[in-house]
């Protein structure tokens, strides 16, 4: 027996089962000792006896094997719970931040419903299409324009911008599944959470434009990637439609293509075979170069290139738009990436160690590449290309896809346990109040088309023939008081044939139908190209025909303006 005073006695002689109830038998803290081995003192431990009637030595205590990243390595239900409730939350301020926005169409929406609209006329009823619109759609004419023509058939502009708000909220879900799948929901609330309140996520969230549908099929396609990491190989082709979806959609959706390529490398599991990997990879870009093959769709994307019907702008001022719009969500994705490549950390990962083997630097060096590169690559295509019209949209497929490792930038930014919330709390109002004054500024920029509209309508006239670079918007407004046959788009051009008999295409069809006085009115707008706006300018000026009866300027003091020649 052993007191609080005394050591234990070598031998317990005491009678089985007549111990006081406190007592404990000398062999509870491990293995029986040898015969000379001095017994331990009482301050250090407390012996606790377990039955060792045959005196076997037991086995030393071992501890169980920890995750070796992760505050928790199993998901629960009240995790997933708890999240759930938070990315509900998240797509409730998204869809305020973006039904907030009020305004008329802007000419690439118009242009979009009514190319739609005549399509979908075309489908249902066999009614030829006779808008030259479609030219303006840089993608299938079969895809989104009649879905955007059926919602402005249900309700107008705004069923257009309530599609493509459905589209976004969709988005947003996928982006928290994808995240949720390669890291954990922690990391995916912060991903969903900054995404969110972006401008383009905003804006493109509430604008009746392909590229609302096309990053779905973004999104899509790399969930689906993400999804068949741990399966076949060839499972990866299941993302495929997808993706040649999107490209097919709008075809600045090329630039998430190669990000999507080399996810599915990235995500390969188990991660130690580069040849799995190398596998997913090639049958992902495979298969979406081959269902893209119909139509000549990969010809038309291949040639595709921002410049297409966009003023072209200058090197500072495609610099100033991304740093204004996505500068530091990209700041905070490639410190995330960095961060993460150097080493993994708690709060990361659900449960690591399913992994056989571990995940080295390079493979995460190479998920962040992967994922932070289109929000890099579609600025420096924009400088390339020298124009920063639909910047704003095409910024969307970058920050969609690096959305995850931003999620993982804020989450270090916080720390394990919530360290240091404050930080996350501030970078996280910071693109809240950036993506609020972006947006808002975006639909007020350019000049006020209800003024524009009032001109027009008061000078069409029902056999008058009008050339206009404000695409879509008379054709969507005026249709009580013309059809669209009647305009004629100045950015594509037009064929017409002179007294002469000489027939004329494009921009010279266009200035010789001027110099003739074949328009009633012509709009010109400044953000057009500008080959097209100089020689449009120039042919009014030396047909002596036309006046000048309208000039509307932009409201947030840009270079926008629209103006309206009317023929004597």
């Amino acid at each position: 027996m052993m007191n609080s005073d005394s050591s234990p006695t070598p031998k317990n002689t005491a009678p089985k089962n007549t111990a006081p109830e406190n007592a404990a038998p000398e062999n509870a803290a491990g293995p029986a000792r040898e015969p000379g081995v001095p017994a331990p003192r009482a301050a250090a431990a407390v012996a606790v006896a377990v039955d060792n009637p045959d005196g076997i030595a037991l086995a030393p205590y071992s501890i169980p094997p920890v995750p070796a990243i992760g505050w928790d390595p199993g998901t629960s239900p009240r995790r997933r719970w708890i999240a759930r409730g938070l990315l509900g939350a998240v797509l409730a301020v998204q869809a305020a931040l973006s039904l907030r926005l009020l305004a008329a169409a802007h000419p690439d929406e118009a242009a979009a419903m009514v190319a739609g609209r005549q399509q979908l006329a075309h489908l249902t009823h066999g009614t030829p299409v006779t808008t030259g619109l479609v030219e303006r759609i840089h993608g299938s004419p079969w895809l989104y324009p009649p879905l955007a023509g059926a919602a402005a058939d249900a309700n107008g502009v705004w069923g257009a911008r309530l599609l493509s708000l459905g589209f976004a909220l969709v988005t947003t879900v996928l982006l928290y599944s994808l995240t949720r799948r390669l890291f954990n929901e922690r990391v995916a609330i912060c991903a969903i959470g900054v995404y969110a309140v972006l401008q383009s996520t905003v804006v493109v969230g509430f604008y009746a434009a392909p590229e609302s549908l096309a990053v779905l099929l973004v999104a899509l396609a790399a969930w689906a990637t993400v999804f068949t990491a741990r399966r076949h190989p060839a499972l990866v082709l299941t993302a495929a439609p997808a993706a040649a979806l999107a490209c097919a959609v709008a075809y600045s959706a090329a630039f998430a293509v190669p990000a999507l390529v080399a996810l599915a490398a990235a995500t390969s599991r188990p991660p130690g075979r580069p040849g799995r990997a190398a596998l997913r990879a090639l049958l992902l870009a495979a298969g979406t170069a081959v269902l893209l093959l119909p139509y000549g769709t990969l010809g038309k994307v291949a040639g595709w290139s921002p410049s297409q019907g966009n003023a072209p702008g200058s090197a500072g001022s495609v610099l100033f738009s991304t740093l204004q719009w996505s500068g530091l969500f990209t700041v905070l994705a490639v410190a995330g990436t960095i961060a993460y490549a150097r080493r993994e950390q708690m709060n990361e990962h659900d449960a690591p160690e399913r992994d056989t083997v571990p995940v080295t630097r390079g493979r995460r060096a190479l998920l962040g590449t992967a994922l932070t590169a289109t929000a890099l690559l579609v600025p420096a295509a924009h400088l390339w290309t020298g124009t920063s019209g639909a910047l704003f949209r095409h910024l969307g497929y970058g920050m969609l896809l690096a959305a995850p490792l931003a999620g993982v930038g804020l989450t270090r930014l916080v720390g394990a346990h919530f360290r240091h919330p404050q930080l996350g709390i501030l970078v996280w109002v910071a693109l809240l109040a950036l993506g609020l004054e972006q947006s808002a500024l975006r639909y007020q920029n350019g000049p006020d088309s209800g003024r524009l509209l009032a001109v027009l309508r008061m000078h069409a006239v029902p056999q008058g023939r009008y050339l206009t670079e404000v695409d879509g918007l008379a054709e969507y407004y005026l249709g009580a008081v013309s059809t669209p046959e009647q305009w004629v788009s100045a950015r594509t051009g037009t064929d017409y044939r002179d007294a002469a008999g000489v027939q004329h295409h494009g921009d010279d069809g266009s200035t010789a139908a001027i110099r003739d006085g074949w328009f009633t009115v012509v709009v010109l707008d400044s953000t057009a190209p500008r080959a097209t706006d100089r020689a449009l300018s120039a042919a009014l000026a030396a047909a002596g025909q036309y006046r000048l009866v309208a000039q509307f300027t932009s409201p947030t003091g840009d270079s926008s303006t629209y103006k309206v020649y009317l023929k004597h």
